[in-house]
């Protein structure tokens, strides 16, 4: 089978960075031909004010994207094309000349962006959904990409535009990692229901090799970018009261500096700032960790943190929000506080300290699940019937 994948990178790369490299690798590895057609944000950083100004016409409607993909559809002759983001530099232009071409076309959504212009469902420190049903242009007043008037507006006219175009509807089939994600792409009116699979991310075999069962030191982590909608104050602010546990913070972000301060202020000698950690070091600290932490106040849409954390065994104490209840269950694989409640997180944390042994046994049954459910061969098995199942369709039609 030819897939033709197509991605925008992000300036820094993240979950969605990883889901879609090993789903590419997983795809190569089973001999299917996969051509790569891809744009990197940081390409933007070397713009001149000319270019500047083209690329916001581009964000709408890029021809030269939409001239590149028919060039590489007739050279190629795809069978499926697989989307998985095409903001800002590939623009939504890429489904029509898909569409134009014939070829059926299945979209991964990892965050909300078709919903909202930021694509997190939250702004100025809340949940916000005004958005979802296709009136973006509240994104302008309150300034929800990057807290820019101007950012903010070329974002909610390019998804404005293409919802009253039909753009979205030209796509045939929707991935979303959770059911919560699928839900929300109902509500909003964007698809119905039998055009969405969900098929949650996956890592890579070999699987990380497991933390002990017997004994884990009396710490616990988080892992991930230091910015507003994960809740990281509200995880150092449940660190008070609590002197029998330490907290070491694995990531860095816009709230580095906000956070050490408030570290600092409340005399908060369990909490370490450890900055970003990769590879083989990431690893090593989550096999040694008592639990994850992920206070997310956000909808996560699936949350990587999690996956890597049950992958070595750790159990994982989370926001009961968006995606996550949908991968952690609590009181099995970890446990789930209420958001926004770092009095109620304290009490979960607190009660970890004091069942280590049921804190390994949630982490021992989140092995077992990662190997039941998030495994390469298993997600392989569930895309390609995702494939088969359009192609089929797509003859009928």
């Amino acid at each position: 089978m030819r897939v033709l994948v197509v991605h925008n990178h992000y300036r820094q790369p993240g979950g969605e960075q990883v889901a879609v490299e090993a789903q590419v690798g997983l795809l190569q590895e089973a001999g299917h031909s996969v051509i790569l057609y891809a744009k990197d944000n940081r390409v933007i950083e070397q713009y001149d004010l000319g270019q500047r100004i083209a690329f916001l016409l581009r964000t709408v409607f890029s021809w030269e994207a939409y001239r590149e993909i028919k060039v590489l559809v007739a050279q190629n002759r795809p069978d499926v094309a697989h989307v998985h983001n095409v903001f800002p530099l590939i623009s939504p232009s890429v489904y029509r000349a898909l569409k134009h071409a014939g070829v059926p076309i299945i979209q991964t959504v990892h965050n909300f962006r078709f919903l909202c212009p930021n694509g997190l469902l939250y702004t100025q420190g809340h949940l916000c959904e005004r958005c979802k049903y296709g009136d973006t242009l509240h994104a302008l007043r309150w300034r929800c990409y990057r807290n820019s008037y101007l950012l903010s507006a070329l974002y909610a006219v390019t998804i404005r535009l293409h919802r009253r175009w039909g753009t979205f509807q030209m796509i045939d089939h929707f991935i979303a990692p959770t059911e919560f994600t699928a839900a929300k792409l109902v509500e909003s009116g964007l698809t119905t229901r039998d055009k969405i699979s969900v098929l949650p991310h996956f890592l890579p075999d070999p699987l990380p090799t497991p933390g002990s069962f017997e004994q884990r030191d009396p710490h616990v982590i988080y892992l991930g970018r230091l910015s507003p909608e994960k809740g990281i104050e509200i995880l150092v602010e449940a660190m008070t009261g609590l002197p029998s546990l330490r907290l070491k913070l694995l990531g860095d972000g816009p709230l580095t500096a906000a956070i050490r301060d408030q570290v600092q202020h409340q005399q908060l000698s369990n909490v370490e700032l450890l900055g970003y950690v990769s590879g083989e070091a990431k690893w090593e600290a989550l096999r040694h960790a008592l639990a994850t932490v992920v206070p997310s106040v956000w909808y996560e849409v699936f949350g990587f943190a999690v996956l890597e954390s049950l992958a070595v065994g750790t159990s994982v104490v989370a926001s009961n929000l968006g995606g996550i209840p949908h991968v952690v269950e609590d009181r099995r694989s970890g446990l789930l506080f209420r958001p926004r409640d770092s009095a109620n997180l304290r009490e979960k944390l607190a009660w970890l300290v004091e069942h280590p042994k049921e804190a390994l046994a949630m982490g021992q049954y989140g092995r077992y699940v990662v190997q039941q459910r998030y495994t390469a061969t298993t997600h392989y098995a569930a895309l390609l019937e995702i494939y088969r199942h359009i192609l089929e369709r797509a003859e009928v039609q």
